[in-house]
Formats: C-alpha cells, sequence, structure tokens
C-alpha cells in the first residue's frame, strides 16, 4: 500500500515540478559552518536518486560534506556525488565548512561560501553549497537563510528570508548575509541595490548608473527591457591591474575593487561590467544569446560614453570591452554553438566581437544618415523573434534602409557566419 501511494505521488510529480526548499542555518557564534536541511518532496520519496553540487560541472570545488539521510551518514562515490535511496529517506542534512575571509580580502572568483570575520558578514554560493538532483534540466527550489541576519541579494520569495535557487539553465547565485550598508536606486522600474562591504563613497558611481539606467530604458523603448532588481555587493579582494573584478549570480553581482581616498578605483570599468550584467539580465528572452551577450556588452559602452566620467577613463574602457576593428576568428554563431555546448570561453567571444559588430553597425548608419544611430533599431531588435537565431527579416530592412546594403552584407558575413 505504501510502495502504491509513493508511485502515485511520482506520477503526480511529473505533472507538477516539484520544489525544494533548503533551510540553511548560520549561527554567529560558529561562523565557519552551516548547516543545511532538506525534506524530501514526496514524488522524490519514490525513487531513487543522485545528488550533486552543480559548480563541480565548471570545476568549483564542493563545500558540501558530511551528507546524512534520516541522520544516516552517506558516502560520495568517486565523482563526488551522492547516491540516495529515495523510498527509505525523508530528510537529506549536510554541513557547508565556510572559508574566513584573508587578510587581502574575498575573490569572487572562487565562487565560494565565505565568512568575514571583521564585517561580520557571510557570502553564501550556491553553486558550491547547495546539492541538487544530477542530471536534471529542470529543478525547482528555495533557499531559507536563518540565524545569520539580514539577507541582501538573490531574487525574493515573499516576505520571508526566502529567496530562489535559479534553475540549472540560469547563472548560478549568491547570498550576502548579514548587516552592511547599502543604497539603491530606480529607473523605470529597474532597481539596483548596492551592498557596501568595501567601505567607500559610491554617490557618484550612483548618479551615473542612474542616468544610464534612463537612457537605456528610453532607447529600448516601452516595455522592452524587464523590471528586475539586481543586487551589487562590492568586496575589498584581489583586483586586475588595479581594475574590479567580477563574478555574476542569477541576480546578485559581486565585484572586488581597489580604493583611493574612499573612492573605488577604476569607477569607469565597474560601471560599465556592472550595465552590461545588468542588460543580460534585462534584455528579452527571445534574444539568442550571442545577439544577448553583444547587445549588452555593446549598450554598456554607449551608455558609458553618455556618463560625465573622465573622457581617457571611458576611451580606455572602451578599449577592454570592443576588440579592434576587423573579423573575429570565430563566427557569433558558431561561438553561440560553443557556447551551448559547455565552452564557457565562448561567452567573452560573443561580447567583445559581437559588441565590435554592433559598434560599425552603428557607425555605418551614422555615416549614410549622419542624424540616425543603432539607436532607431534597437526597439526592433527587442521586439521581434529571431528565426533560426539570425536578425530579424524586419531588422534587416531597416539596416539596409539606414546604411550601405554591401556594408551590412559584409558584416554580417564577417561577424555572424551561418
Amino acid at each position: 500500500m505504501i510502495r502504491a501511494a509513493a508511485l502515485l505521488a511520482l506520477a503526480c510529480g511529473a505533472a507538477q515540478a516539484e520544489t525544494w526548499l533548503y533551510r540553511v542555518t548560520l549561527d554567529p557564534a560558529e561562523p565557519l559552518a552551516a548547516r543545511v536541511v532538506v525534506e524530501l518532496p514526496a514524488a522524490r520519496r519514490a525513487q531513487d536518486f543522485s545528488v550533486q553540487v552543480r559548480g563541480m560541472a565548471v570545476g568549483i570545488t564542493p563545500q558540501a560534506s558530511d551528507l546524512r539521510c534520516d541522520g544516516a551518514p552517506l558516502a560520495p562515490d568517486s565523482a563526488g556525488a551522492w547516491h540516495v535511496q529515495g523510498w527509505n529517506c525523508v530528510r537529506l542534512s549536510w554541513q557547508v565548512p565556510i572559508r574566513s575571509v584573508p587578510e587581502e580580502g574575498v575573490d569572487p572568483r572562487a565562487r565560494e561560501s565565505a565568512f568575514d570575520p571583521k564585517a561580520r558578514f557571510w557570502l553564501f554560493s550556491e553553486a558550491s553549497s547547495l546539492l541538487r538532483p544530477v542530471g536534471e534540466a529542470q529543478h525547482d527550489g528555495q533557499v531559507e537563510l536563518v540565524g545569520g541576519g539580514p539577507v541582501q541579494g538573490g531574487e525574493q520569495v515573499g516576505t520571508t528570508q526566502r529567496r530562489m535557487a535559479p534553475g540549472t539553465d540560469m547563472a548560478a547565485e549568491f547570498y550576502v548575509i548579514g548587516k552592511l550598508p547599502g543604497a539603491a536606486l530606480r529607473e523605470g522600474g529597474i532597481e539596483a541595490v548596492h551592498v557596501d562591504a568595501l567601505g567607500v563613497d559610491l554617490r557618484v558611481l550612483l548618479a551615473e548608473q542612474a542616468r544610464a539606467l534612463r537612457y537605456l530604458a528610453r532607447t529600448a523603448g516601452a516595455r522592452q527591457l524587464a523590471q528586475k532588481s539586481s543586487t551589487i555587493v562590492w568586496l575589498a579582494g584581489p583586483v586586475d591591474e588595479g581594475a574590479p573584478v567580477g563574478v555574476a549570480g542569477h541576480r546578485t553581482l559581486l565585484l572586488s575593487a581597489a580604493k583611493r581616498d574612499g573612492r573605488i578605483e577604476h569607477a569607469e570599468l565597474a560601471l560599465a561590467w556592472i550595465l552590461r550584467e545588468q542588460l543580460r539580465q534585462l534584455l528579452p528572452e527571445r534574444l539568442p544569446p550571442w545577439a544577448r551577450e553583444s547587445l549588452a556588452q555593446y549598450y554598456a559602452i554607449k551608455a558609458l560614453r553618455r556618463s560625465e566620467l573622465p573622457a581617457a577613463a571611458v576611451t580606455a574602457a572602451e578599449r577592454r570591452f570592443i576588440v579592434p576593428l576587423h573579423a573575429p576568428q570565430n563566427r557569433l554563431l558558431e561561438a553561440q554553438r560553443r557556447l551551448q555546448a559547455g565552452d564557457a570561453g565562448a561567452r567573452g567571444e560573443m561580447q567583445t566581437a559581437g559588441a565590435a559588430f554592433w559598434d560599425r553597425i552603428d557607425r555605418a548608419i551614422v555615416r549614410k544618415s549622419g542624424f540616425r544611430t543603432l539607436d532607431s533599431v534597437l526597439p526592433r531588435l527587442l521586439a521581434v523573434d529571431w528565426p533560426d537565431d539570425r536578425l530579424p527579416p524586419a531588422v534587416l530592412e531597416l539596416l539596409h534602409r539606414y546604411a550601405d546594403d554591401q556594408t551590412i552584407d559584409e558584416l554580417l558575413a564577417q561577424y555572424v557566419g551561418s
């Protein structure tokens, strides 16, 4: 009878996606360990399955240990996964050993859960610390963070301290737990919350970000950009030749930066990176990956050009974001195929070469019309479907009307490919 009921639950679960609630408990008295508990949904208890941190697929060091099924320990296999006999398990629990932040600060590229003993906050990394079913494209989850203080970052669920655990087809998420100073801005339904663990004056940067978001919302057209919130967490940590180092989560952006006289060094690079990552989140889902990555990169720079930051600094930032004006070795559609096959390095190619593609299109429009720019085409780019991941016919028609036909065709062949 019990087995029949379990099979019925499994059948119902196939029709309705299950949701795992991860209860993460943090203790300020013992800050270097977290405990995670999951009550398995009924459908999951009707089958055997394996769990693993999803960051292993991209080389992230797992931080889950001592997995137990109803208190009984389970042993991981050689691939770092645990096999769970769902028929005999109601509750999974495990420990997360949390790294203490060293003197030099947080390196966001490690994507690990950490505790800062000076500022007294936790950085909890979903990719390294939450166990998920192995081999499942869809897995809905919520994370409830208990005991560490207010939660910053992530996509809030309801009015409690619950956050969404993004699906495996989305970027992994970060949550910052603890009392930290911050500031927020909202422009046209787009919100940016800044959390300051670095100790800097953010007023100039926030003013420039607000200016940029107004321009982007106006240029994209009414309701073309999603109304979403992003959390930007400023950290003390390693930098790249003085330039900020950033890692993007699903809704949380981590930036380690250098500071001088209480201000961020290379604020123009930080702002361009933030705008790009925000645009990636805000652009319509109908855009193919190559278009999303390249338009986000190019329009981050276009917005930066309109800022009141020093012109020389803006030009230096542009050189980092747009490759020289020559055809790339790999076309954008080929880079997209590589990204979809798991080549993470292809994303950077789509961003830099793609930004150069749109820059040359933009210049071609200006040369012919004398007054139009790519801004005249952007609303149509975002509003229509992209057949076979290629530029929509309605957009091609506008480009040929606004710029030289031969130039457009040559740039499509050089950059986009087939």
